[in-house]
């Protein structure tokens, strides 16, 4: 397959230091029509998320309020990368620290950049099964409602601007696709998770 025309960068600074969250650049770039620009880009750490299902054919997501977007909606667990981190590894301790649990096993579902035109944050999503509820969430800064989500309703959820984030998005059409085939007909709706009483 022949390449397509690249953009050529003449140089890169960075115009702020948001360290560790973000760092924004600015580029003097030449694109494939030969026009000189000046050019920013916003650079973030790498994401892993988890879309965690049950027996049941229900993702495990919480329901938070988003500052930012001022939205209420629903996310998978997950959270940015440690330097030198392992995805999979990145995305379980998310997991367990969000919502206190556990999956048996996890697949690499995508491997993405969601606004590659302006932003470069590397999105590694996975899709979890056979979950154990090891204990309540630790992670206070990202609490939410721990809700089991079935996974029958993720277009309605989308179309209804429910589902924040594309990890999220992608983890939940995904997961959707993988379980198509289930017959889930007794499944339960949503179903809001009792975190575990200390003994």
């Amino acid at each position: 397959m022949i390449d397509p025309p690249h953009t050529e960068v003449h140089n890169e600074r960075t115009v702020y230091d948001g360290e560790p969250w973000l760092t924004v650049t600015r580029s003097e770039i030449t694109t494939p029509d030969g026009v000189d620009r000046v050019h920013h880009a916003v650079r973030l750490n790498s994401v892993a998320t988890v879309t965690l299902v049950d027996e049941h054919g229900r993702a495990l997501l919480l329901r938070r309020h988003r500052w930012i977007v001022q939205q209420v909606g629903f996310e998978s667990p997950g959270g940015i990368m440690e330097p030198s981190e392992d995805p999979e590894a990145c995305a379980r301790r998310e997991l367990l620290e969000e919502t206190g649990f556990e999956a048996g096993h996890l697949t690499l579902v995508a491997d993405l950049e969601p606004m590659p035109g302006l932003v470069e944050t590397r999105h590694f999503v996975f899709v979890g099964r056979d979950p154990r509820q090891l204990g309540p969430p630790v992670d206070a800064e990202e609490a939410g409602q721990l809700i089991w989500v079935p996974l029958g309703g993720t277009s309605d959820l989308l179309t209804k601007g429910q589902l924040l984030g594309t990890g999220t998005a992608v983890g939940m059409l995904s997961a959707a696709a993988l379980y198509a085939g289930l017959q889930l007909a007794d499944s339960p709706g949503q179903q809001v998770v009792t975190p575990p009483q200390a003994s």
